[in-house]
C-alpha cells in the first residue's frame, strides 16, 4: 500500500525489502548510505517508490538517489 508524503508516493521499507527480495536491514542501510531514497517519520521508514523502482530496474548497487536520473534519461527506462 503506497503512502503520499508531501505529495511524493512512498511504501515502508518493509515492503520495499519485499519488492527487492532483500532484507529490512540492508533497506536501512541502502537508505543510509543514499542509494535509496526516503524519509524517517516517528521511527519508522518508508522509501520513495520512484527509488524503489530505479532500484528493481538497475539492481540496489547502483548508487540510486546519486545517478539514476542521469543513467535513466539515456536508457529510456523510464525512472525519473
Amino acid at each position: 500500500m503506497a503512502l503520499f508524503i508531501d505529495g511524493v508516493e512512498h511504501v515502508t521499507a518493509a515492503v520495499a525489502a519485499e519488492k527487492l527480495a532483500t532484507t529490512l536491514p540492508r533497506i536501512l542501510m541502502l537508505l543510509k548510505s543514499q542509494e535509496l531514497k526516503g524519509v524517517q517519520i516517528d521511527g519508522d521508514w518508508f522509501v520513495t517508490s520512484e527509488s524503489l523502482a530505479c532500484a528493481k530496474a538497475h539492481g540496489v548497487d547502483m548508487k540510486v538517489a546519486k545517478g539514476c536520473a542521469s543513467y535513466c534519461k539515456s536508457s529510456g527506462c523510464g525512472c525519473k
